[in-house]
């Protein structure tokens, strides 16, 4: 019903007997042909890059890979070969531990395919270059791949052609696998939400006319952060967020709005002024029975607190015009956004429980 190939149990199982065994091999001691192991997954499809697991999660680092991905690499993406409980004290080992070894070389192979459709996001880590600075408020150039695009034999992909603004492409594999134009591929992104990355209005426009969804796959809403709108909005592409509009219903337009968000190191900094002005006011407040409490907040496009008000009261109003003056002197928030990604006031609240 997804139209995922991740989703197929015969698919997953198969891929899970073939990573089991792998990894047999490696630990008791035979040496698989890293690249006649490459050849095999790209004949059947298999385009996952060798991976570690470790405390952090995936690293494709050791490995000598990199994806360019907002995030981390999703477990299904990748062959975890080995967990590695320290990734500083392993980089510094190679060709003496045979998963490390063994996942080098076939990185290097499956990358260096011709056939291997990812070319553009993921590549060898020498070839990276430096990673680009997401800041809060400010547009993602490349939320997901690599701007400086890879020459090569081109790859007869939905997502490989939209990403390079090959339209004549597009059009002939929409034409030819019209079933196929909301599939999403091994990193959970449909055509279209490539051609979004990649500001390419162009193939959009192929996609959009053709009937592709804003939503992404059939399984993904418009929340989802690889959908084709959240990736408009990452990008503040304000004319294709409009484009996409009139494609899907107004909830769905609205679900998009996001709500001031407190910042985790400033709410443990208000939480310790909390309890220690609570516990002054305390035989006060105890004088009440317990119940649940509001700490409601204006916060303008800036972020900035413009008024707190303790919702309902409690029986000092001492209390709260200093928790509301700490609050707003200490809480820092990233301000609300509407559908287009546009900072916007909005309000925002803290809730606990006061009495005895």
């Amino acid at each position: 019903m997804c139209n995922d190939y991740r989703a197929d149990p015969k698919v997953l199982a198969s891929m899970r007997a073939g990573d089991m065994a792998l990894r047999k091999a490696l630990a008791s001691g035979v040496k698989p042909d890293p690249v006649a192991e490459a050849a095999s997954a790209i004949a059947r499809g298999d385009f996952r890059l060798a991976a570690a697991t470790t405390p952090q999660g995936v690293s494709l680092d050791l490995y000598n890979a990199q994806c360019r991905l907002l995030g981390s690499p999703a477990a299904w993406s990748v062959r975890a070969l080995a967990f590695v409980p320290d990734l500083a004290a392993a980089e510094g080992r190679g060709a003496d531990v045979p998963a490390t070894a063994f996942g080098r070389q076939y990185n290097a192979a499956l990358m260096a395919d011709p056939h291997y459709p990812y070319r553009d996001i993921c590549r060898p880590v020498s070839d990276v270059g430096p990673e680009p600075e997401i800041r809060p408020d400010e547009p993602i150039s490349q939320p997901y791949g690599f701007a400086d695009l890879q020459s090569g034999e081109a790859v007869d992909t939905m997502g490989y052609a939209a990403r390079h603004n090959a339209v004549g492409q597009l059009r002939r594999l929409v034409e030819a696998r019209p079933q196929d134009i909301d599939k999403p591929d091994m990193f959970g992104l449909t055509p279209l939400a490539w051609a979004i990355a990649y500001q390419r209005w162009r193939t959009a426009d192929v996609l959009i006319e053709a009937g592709a969804s804003p939503t992404g796959a059939s399984c993904q809403t418009a929340i989802d952060r690889q959908s084709p709108l959240q990736v408009a909005r990452l990008m503040r592409w304000t004319d294709m967020i409009g484009r996409l509009r009139s494609y899907v219903s107004e909830e769905e337009f609205a679900n998009l709005r996001q709500n001031p968000r407190y910042d985790d190191a400033s709410l443990a900094d208000f939480n310790r002024a909390f309890f220690q002005i609570k516990h002054r006011y305390d035989p006060i407040l105890r004088q009440r029975r317990f119940s649940r409490y509001e700490l409601q907040f204006t916060i303008d496009e800036g972020g900035n607190s413009t008024s707190c008000e303790l919702v309902p009261a409690s029986n000092s109003p001492e209390f709260d015009a200093e928790l509301c003056e700490v609050a707003m002197k200490v809480v820092r928030w990233t301000p609300a956004r509407d559908a287009f990604a546009t900072t916007v006031p909005g309000d925002a609240k803290l809730v606990f429980g006061l009495g005895k």
